[in-house]
């Protein structure tokens, strides 16, 4: 079995394809799933380069990626006929998910075992071909939930300027808090993508070739946004703080942000914290089949490109997801 891992932090080229893994066995409570696409995320870089904090207790070796799309094959012991029907994720249903917080194991791999309750399946009704959407459907749709319903608590009326509106979360975000009841979302992105953020239903705000500070200043009459949702962070959340309404917020996605320039100007911030789960897999499920949430995959490169993507993931300027493809 072919899986990518790495045995120290560092560079994309500290990540290596093993040819001869050996194949897992499913816990008790586990699935079987031999995966078909990989979702990436800018997280999955930072595990590897030892930066995030999710890097701390991590054991080396280790594999990498957080989120794929694939087949059940078999069940653990505690997973009989009636509750994977029951369930919905019987042998041969093609499922997609991710890992929880707390299991560190990769899923950049031909097969893995995961847990049951971290998977939903993919209707019968979506082609294979669409299939690296959702592979990249679950990490960034359970953020993006939980930014708008847990953190940001959007309400009827309210304005929002996401910062990276054409990338992964982004995505997401702006129909999120639309169908939240934004009455007016501003994004973020490189000019080439406005037409993509004006597709999703925000207003674009090319920031390569404008002063978005300018713009947001001149578009709300000084007044300011009521809640930023900020998926870059480093460049933008300090500047933001000058552009949020008197009793507004600021959320940034990063889990390591320093909050303190906001506390220090008593402009409230706060981090959102992803809550996985069969329920919100299947909100995804209905909002993908509803057609509000069109999330868009940039590119699929094969398994042992793995350096690669991680390079593209690094630069900072994907629009949607990128996804490699485990078959090949």
């Amino acid at each position: 079995m072919r899986e990518i891992r790495f045995d120290r932090f560092g560079g994309p080229d500290v990540l290596t394809l093993h040819s001869d893994a050996p194949t897992p066995e499913p816990g008790p409570e586990e699935l079987l799933v031999r995966v078909s696409y990989v979702g990436l995320n800018p997280l999955d870089y930072k595990i590897r380069d030892g930066s995030s904090g999710r890097a701390k207790d991590l054991q080396l070796p280790a594999g990498t990626g957080r989120e794929m799309a694939g087949t059940v094959l078999s069940a653990g012991s505690d997973l009989d006929d009636a509750e994977l029907g029951s369930r919905g994720l019987t042998p041969g249903t093609r499922v997609f998910g991710m890992r929880a917080p707390a299991d560190h194991r990769g899923v950049a791999a031909e097969v893995i075992a995961i847990a049951a309750d971290e998977l939903a399946p993919i209707p019968d009704e979506i082609d294979d071909a669409d299939l690296p959407r959702w592979a990249g459907l679950a990490l960034v749709g359970l953020t993006a939930i939980a930014t708008i319903e847990d953190t940001a608590q959007i309400r009827s009326g309210q304005t929002v300027l996401v910062h990276g509106g054409s990338g992964g979360v982004g995505q997401l975000l702006i129909p999120m808090a639309l169908e939240a009841g934004a009455a007016q979302v501003w994004a973020t992105g490189r000019a080439t993508n406005a037409e993509r953020i004006r597709d999703l239903g925000a207003t674009p705000i090319a920031y390569d070739t404008d002063d978005w500070q300018a713009e947001i200043r001149r578009r709300t009459d000084g007044r300011g946004v009521d809640v930023v949702l900020d998926t870059h962070y480093h460049s933008t959340f300090v500047p933001s703080l000058d552009h949020v309404a008197g009793s507004g917020l600021v959320v940034t996605l990063p889990t390591l942000a320093d909050l303190t320039p906001a506390q220090e100007r008593g402009v409230e911030a706060k981090v959102p914290h992803l809550r996985p789960g069969r329920d919100r897999l299947d909100r995804l499920v209905q909002g993908i089949r509803a057609g509000r949430y069109p999330l868009e995959v940039s590119q699929v490169l094969p398994l042992a490109e793995i350096a690669r993507a991680h390079r593209l993931l690094e630069d900072g300027h994907t629009r949607g997801k990128l996804v490699l493809d485990a078959r090949a």
